[in-house]
């Protein structure tokens, strides 16, 4: 851990409940999940083969045929899979090919008749879905798609075919907007009116966003970028506050603090902890890349993976409480539940639970790198997809 000098401290946070940061509906988020998974070995429940590697979270919420987790495939298909009941692991209604690969979460408001998911994908284009719509045509469950940015040769590899990929979020604010990333970041109304694009028109390439943006309640935007910066921008406005230099590609996303401070990893291998006017705190360094995103408990540890096979639990203050090594690099993102537990997969194949105090509780070997962080649900069932096309579910 490298400190910095503190300067005058900030004044303490209100005694208030801590803010919600996150308004990405259901698990995966960064704070800790209001649900309570399995510390004991969970049994498999179901499978569902979706063809092709399943990176993103699967997002939980209620639709037409009940509880159902919507995940994406590098495939480009949009799946909706029935998580309990008779039809558990069963695709619903709710199937569609969106054309190019999906790497970010769903965000999901409403449930049943009045779902409204929303999803990117690398044609550059932000999608909004209604699984309830009635009829045999998938683009009828296209409520409205949005291209972004102004790339041209999406397919070419490297940096220039990707700039626009629409993979960073999105996230829903507290007004119901979304906030995402794709060649920068930008806000847009329910409907898909783009309020505001940060940066502004210039003359430079913008550089990928593909963190997904945090916004808290005060009216704030969080997020790394490819373009070697971490990013706080006015929520309402689009402003640009501060910018913190890391000189490395900055692709997870951070979490909030108790005292409204920001903790995000890089692929240099760095947490850092920033103040909430971009200046340093503390900086710890793993071994290799973090691109994962943050996880905190509900007693505000920070839980942290690496390309260095590492989980890391650290105190608020930077201090490391423990490090647990598995067996190759962890891309997935830590969630906790709320008792503390850590849920995790590996590219060891692995699926684990981990205690508070960094003790493997179980460890399931499922065939494949596990990419995909893990959903909870209410009843404590464990959702999460694989690298070999699948998504599963374990429980009691």
């Amino acid at each position: 851990m490298e400190p910095e000098p503190e300067p005058a401290a900030e004044p303490e946070a209100p005694e208030t409940p801590t803010p919600r940061t996150w308004y990405r509906g259901g698990p995966g988020h960064a704070g800790a999940s209001a649900a309570t998974g399995p510390t004991e070995e969970p049994s498999p429940l179901w499978i569902a083969e979706l063809g092709a590697v399943v990176f993103a979270t699967p997002a939980l919420a209620e639709g037409p045929a009940g509880l159902t987790a919507y995940v994406g495939t590098h495939a480009g298909r949009f799946v909706g899979v029935v998580v309990s009941g008779d039809e558990a692991g069963q695709v619903s209604d709710l199937d569609l090919d969106l054309g190019g690969r999906i790497w970010a979460t769903a965000a999901a408001t409403g449930e049943g008749e009045d779902l409204r998911l929303y999803i990117g994908s690398d044609t550059d284009e932000l999608f909004a879905l209604t699984p309830a719509a009635a009829g045999d045509d998938p683009e009828a469950k296209i409520a409205w798609r949005k291209k972004l940015g102004d790339c041209q040769n999406t397919r070419s590899p490297g940096p220039e075919g990707a700039r626009c990929d629409v993979d960073g979020g999105p996230t829903i604010g507290p007004s119901g907007d979304l906030f995402v990333g794709s060649d920068g970041v930008y806000r847009l109304s329910p409907a898909g009116e783009i309020r505001w694009h940060w940066p502004a028109e210039s003359e430079e390439p913008r550089k990928h966003v593909f963190s997904t943006p945090v916004v808290t309640e005060d009216g704030r935007v969080y997020f790394g970028g490819q373009d070697g910066f971490i990013t706080a921008l006015s929520a309402e406005t689009g402003e640009q506050l501060w910018q913190h230099t890391v000189r490395a590609d900055v692709d997870g996303s951070g979490v909030i603090g108790p005292d409204r401070g920001l903790f995000i990893g890089a692929d240099d291998g760095r947490i850092y902890a920033l103040r909430s006017d971009g200046s340093l705190r503390w900086s710890f360094i793993a071994q290799r890349d973090v691109r994962s995103s943050l996880a905190i408990s509900p007693d505000h540890t920070i839980y942290v993976t690496s390309y260095d096979t590492h989980v890391y639990s650290l105190e608020p203050s930077g201090e490391v409480n423990w490090t647990l090594p598995t067996g190759a690099p962890i891309h997935a993102s830590p969630v906790v539940d709320a008792n503390g537990t850590i849920y995790v997969g590996s590219q060891d194949d692995h699926l684990y639970a981990i205690s508070p105090a960094g003790k493997v509780l179980w460890a399931l070997d499922l065939g494949a790198d596990i990419d995909s962080s893990v959903a909870l649900t209410d009843e404590g069932v464990v959702v999460v997809g694989c690298d070999d096309g699948s998504l599963r579910a374990f429980g009691s």
